[in-house]
């Protein structure tokens, strides 16, 4: 019955244990991440390994995986090469661009042909929406942190519709001083000029921090 009673406080020490090293480790991990940004696996593994020496490449493996599942991490391939611009464009990771871009314009081309009394309104509605509320503070955080090292999921879009709600209304200031004024089409055609460029500057800035990033760790992307 001792016996028993010891093999069980035994196990349940080492689960407990075992779950406050995770801890900590998911911890300086996502500490690390927030800090310097975009890494490879191997200098993040280096970099764990002085602090937890006993950490395997399974255990890092695993800790990683666990990390991506619950969102508080992305991965990808290192072994993708992007040798041009052009390459860098036709990534998967660039898709936040080209739905920026297509977002601004197609809300110009939609409130321009589709009257307010047609029965495509719900259209105008739904892109007018997002693109007013959303769209120009995203394009404008990914231009001033093309890393999501300092601001990931949740808080990043949460300060893309703080900073749009901003934009929207410097904007609508500015234009009150021109010859064109307030207006719909004024403010939506400012607007997605802004966009376009701010995302465009955006996607430069990721590439060439990429691109460093590559330079100064072998094997990274």
């Amino acid at each position: 019955m001792n016996n028993r009673s010891f093999g069980y406080n035994y196990g349940s020490i080492l689960r407990q244990v075992s779950l406050e090293v995770n801890s900590h480790l998911e911890e300086f991990t996502l500490k690390y991440l927030r800090e310097t940004g975009p890494t490879t696996g191997t200098k993040l593994f280096g970099i764990i390994k002085v602090t937890f020496p006993s950490l395997t490449e399974v255990e890092f493996a695993d800790l990683i995986s666990r990390l991506a599942d619950s969102g508080q991490a992305e991965l990808y391939d290192e072994t993708e090469r992007i040798d041009s611009f052009l390459e860098y464009l036709t990534l998967e990771r660039t898709g936040w661009y080209h739905v920026s871009v297509t977002i601004s314009l197609l809300t110009l081309v939609i409130v321009y042909l589709v009257p307010s009394d047609s029965p495509l309104v719900f259209l105008r509605w739904a892109f007018g929406l997002l693109f007013v509320l959303f769209i120009p503070g995203y394009v404008m955080v990914e231009a001033l942190l093309p890393s999501t090292g300092s601001l990931r999921g949740l808080e990043r879009y949460a300060v893309s519709v703080g900073a749009s709600l901003v934009l929207d209304m410097l904007v609508g200031l500015l234009l009150n001083y021109t010859p064109w004024g307030i207006g719909l089409i004024p403010i939506l055609v400012s607007l997605a000029a802004f966009s376009v460029c701010a995302a465009s500057v955006a996607l430069v800035r990721k590439f060439v921090a990429i691109r460093t990033d590559r330079a100064s760790s072998p094997g990274s992307i």
